[in-house]
């Protein structure tokens, strides 16, 4: 039995599950460090060992330019890196990306259940929803929402729910899975079971045990018990 940190009782069922993207359902680390190392190299500089890009890998094109360029980032004009890291990986979205050990099982018991699930990623939606067409198992994908679906992104509580309404789920009926502080937050603010995906992308130097959510998981399928 898996108990909610925050209320000492069971987990509450899940009427849907929500999941972030990057470091939750799929493992995109290797995809987006190939996409960072392109652009490193166009420009002299010297590529990241995936030992580094792995932890920010869930941070966006923001976050990984910051790794890789450092201070010299300020050099360069943002918006065009940017661009380039973009461009490279919309060309090479699944290369290395693949699903979540435990996701493969997961996402089949969720409908063989009756239980919607959906993604709420920060990811653009472009990307985000090519990402889904080309990758196996994700067609039963009830709705998926990106960082530019709405005006609000994560760690707003409002795409989680609108994707929610969307479902014809309560909010509180419904887990949010993240490996991120802002997917958490989300999660709380939103009213929903929060979940920290701890096999993701979480640095060393994150404190999960401060996100206040309801438990953390090393696989989804430690999840099924308390479906």
């Amino acid at each position: 039995m898996l108990i909610s940190v925050k209320t000492g009782q069971a987990l509450r069922p899940a009427k849907a599950v929500l999941f972030d993207l990057d470091g939750t359902l799929v493992d995109t680390a290797d995809d987006l460090g190939a996409a960072l190392n392109y652009v490193l190299a166009k420009h002299g500089l010297p590529t990241v060992a995936a030992a580094h890009y792995r932890p920010v890998a869930s941070h966006g094109a923001k976050g990984l330019l910051e790794l890789g360029f450092g201070p010299a980032l300020h050099d360069f004009p943002f918006t065009i890196l940017r661009n380039e890291l973009l461009e490279y990986y919309q060309q090479h979205l699944t290369v290395y990306s693949n699903l979540f050990g435990g996701a493969e099982e997961f996402l089949p018991l969720l409908k063989q259940r009756g239980i919607p699930w959906g993604i709420v990623t920060n990811k653009p939606y472009k990307l985000a929803a090519a990402m889904l067409r080309q990758m196996s198992g994700m067609e039963d994908c009830q709705i998926l929402l990106g960082g530019d679906s709405l005006h609000q992104r994560k760690p707003s509580p409002v795409p989680l729910w609108v994707a929610a309404h969307k479902m014809g789920v309560a909010a509180a009926d419904c887990w949010y899975i993240g490996d991120a502080e802002r997917d958490i937050e989300a999660a709380n603010r939103a009213g929903m079971t929060s979940i920290i995906a701890d096999y993701g992308f979480i640095a060393d130097t994150d404190e999960p045990d401060l996100w206040f959510a309801d438990c953390r998981v090393q696989s989804l399928l430690t999840l099924v018990g308390a479906l």
